[in-house]
């Protein structure tokens, strides 16, 4: 039987930030098995989710993620060797000369899920003349690129050089809750004092989030005399330490928990006040976003195309200049004083938010796999 290939990135351990491709892939082998070998190559093997494990995928172990010509070598044979006529990608180039030796050793159709955050410049000119006449070259270019929102569809036109015929979207959404959440108790927990507003951020921490953006509004907010809000950041990653220390250094330490890794975001999310997404790059939104809408925050963000495109300024949340400390502040302030706006534009958050379901993202993904193996007429494909 030939097969359908799942490629991960990271070690199958590395669960926590790929629960979301993990229900693709799961989604992807539940509509395939029986018709196609479902296999789900990890670069290195570990512990695998449960998910993985209780899903109709055949687990190896290969890396897809070196072009050193021995590593190809050993991808081709591979491909070879369990038969597989399509390979589905995340967050690889859309270009590359490793596909047409993937195409040599059997590859009929390949397929890429853009995940990648940020902005970027669209190819003007003779280098987007270059970029898409490369593109419509046979076997170099992918057969189906799926953004994870409209946005990055259309970065993948504008910028890449894809064909428009070539590009889907599948939006990310949010798996429904399996129970109600149950605010947690934030003040309490982290020691806050319960007259404090709480501002809440989650992410990885890493200086491309922007967490540091907030604590230089804490500084004006601190400058201005007020003292009524205290900033939530829940996540761990590289710049943690850093964080705390530009926090001590700017005399804002008072007013800021860092709270590390956690199993109890939803709760935690719940209990806040106000959410910030400062982000320098998303896809569009970011799932944090969404998670902030589903809990009734009122959202501040950038009005960077890639942050705030699930953000309705003066509905759903408050959108300031990107980079504009003074702007944030003052949004934040605003915020502050007026209660009755901050639950206004929460309730709409919470009501917008039901449009971006993973149920839709699922959907979508299979549409976009039906669109393109139909499109060389695949015997494999035996659509409902």
């Amino acid at each position: 039987m030939n097969a359908l290939l799942l490629v991960a990135n990271y070690d199958s351990s590395v669960g926590y930030a790929w629960w979301l491709m993990e229900s693709l892939w799961v989604r992807l082998a539940e509509r395939f098995h029986g018709r196609l070998n479902v296999l789900l190559a990890y670069p290195s093997i570990s512990t695998i989710p449960k998910a993985i494990v209780d899903a109709p995928i055949r687990i190896v172990r290969q890396d897809f993620s070196s072009s050193d010509i021995a590593q190809v070598i050993s991808q081709c044979k591979f491909l070879k060797r369990h038969r597989v006529r399509s390979v589905y990608f995340s967050d690889r180039p859309t270009l590359h000369w490793r596909y047409l030796l993937y195409r040599l050793f059997g590859v009929r159709s390949i397929i890429i899920h853009d995940h990648t955050p940020g902005v970027r410049t669209p190819a003007l000119g003779i280098k987007g003349l270059l970029k898409r006449s490369l593109h419509r070259l046979p076997w170099l270019s992918v057969d189906s690129a799926i953004g994870a929102t409209e946005f990055v569809r259309r970065r993948l036109i504008q910028v890449n050089g894809l064909p428009p015929s070539r590009c889907r979207s599948a939006p990310n959404g949010l798996p429904p809750l399996s129970a109600t959440v149950v605010p947690a108790d934030l003040h309490g927990l982290f020691h806050i004092p319960e007259e404090k507003v709480l501002l809440v951020m989650t992410s990885r921490a890493s200086r491309y989030k922007g967490v540091e953006f907030v604590l230089e509004c804490l500084v004006r907010l601190r400058s201005s005399g007020d003292e009524s809000l205290h900033f939530v950041f829940i996540g761990d990653g590289p710049d943690l330490d850093a964080f705390k220390d530009t926090a001590r250094t700017k005399g804002v330490s008072d007013r800021c928990t860092f709270t590390g890794r956690r199993s109890d975001v939803s709760s935690l999310i719940e209990a806040a006040h106000i959410a910030i997404h400062p982000s320098r790059g998303e896809v569009g939104y970011s799932l944090s976003i969404l998670e902030y809408m589903r809990a009734g925050l009122p959202l501040v963000v950038p009005n960077n195309p890639s942050v705030c495109g699930a953000t309705e300024h003066n509905v759903t949340g408050l959108i300031y200049p990107e980079g504009d400390v003074s702007a944030a502040t003052q949004i934040l302030l605003t915020l502050l004083r007026d209660e009755a706006l901050r639950i206004r534009l929460g309730s709409k958050a919470r009501i917008a938010v039901r449009h971006y379901s993973l149920a839709k993202t699922h959907q979508a993904l299979l549409s976009a796999f039906k669109e393109t193996y139909q499109s060389w007429n695949s015997r494999d494909w035996r659509g409902k």
